[in-house]
């Protein structure tokens, strides 16, 4: 199914005429008509969360889409990119109501109200060996995923700081693992996870 069947078919579902359905969302009837016309123009990514959550979708398979080959169209929702300043305070970053600005990034996964980006920095979650992370890679976070050990997570520690690491369990007790072995594993004593890494990316420019 296509997105602009895909709305079509929500908005008749839920009983809405295009006026009204419009309305809801806080856009022009002309708008609709575009979003649900073949060929026609997919909502801007400020009203992809609404126009989603009205839906009752997620903003991944709003703008998603399947072609008559049964593969994925190449198109995807996008998160904001932000600072790890910003990823301590993520509640900053509202994907239903955006209102600042930021360079996004393109994922393929679901995405939520706080999903964000955030870009590796240094190397200690560098490894010769499996899974392994680059200075420049791109994560794509969701911090309201309840973190277990063996996930990649951002931490933030008591001087509220970011870090990047894995969340491994030992004998009870929780630690913070670099990938790179020249780097120690820390407890995580009271440092709190705030973000589950969903998926990354490698960015070259």
């Amino acid at each position: 199914m296509s997105s602009y069947n895909l709305i079509r078919e929500g908005r008749k579902r839920l009983g809405m005429s295009e006026q009204q359905f419009a309305d809801t969302l806080g856009v022009s009837r002309g708008a609709v008509q575009q979003w649900e016309k073949p060929g026609g123009t997919a909502p801007k990514r400020a009203n992809q969360a609404r126009v989603a959550d009205l839906l009752g979708i997620s903003v991944a398979e709003l703008v998603s889409g399947v072609s008559a080959g049964g593969r994925g169209l190449d198109v995807r929702a996008e998160v904001p990119l932000v600072s790890s300043v910003e990823a301590g305070n993520y509640t900053v970053i509202d994907n239903f109501k955006p209102r600042q600005q930021f360079e996004t990034v393109p994922v393929s996964v679901p995405i939520k109200r706080h999903t964000y980006a955030l870009r590796v920095h240094g190397d200690s979650m560098v490894s010769e060996v499996g899974d392994s992370f680059p200075e420049g890679s791109i994560l794509i976070v969701e911090p309201e995923m309840a973190a277990e050990p063996g996930d990649y997570v951002i931490a933030l520690n008591q001087s509220n700081e970011t870090t990047f690491k894995q969340l491994v369990k030992d004998g009870g007790d929780l630690y913070l693992k670099p990938l790179n072995s020249r780097y120690p594993i820390k407890p995580l004593n009271g440092a709190r996870v705030i973000g589950v890494v969903r998926e990354f990316t490698k960015r070259f420019r």
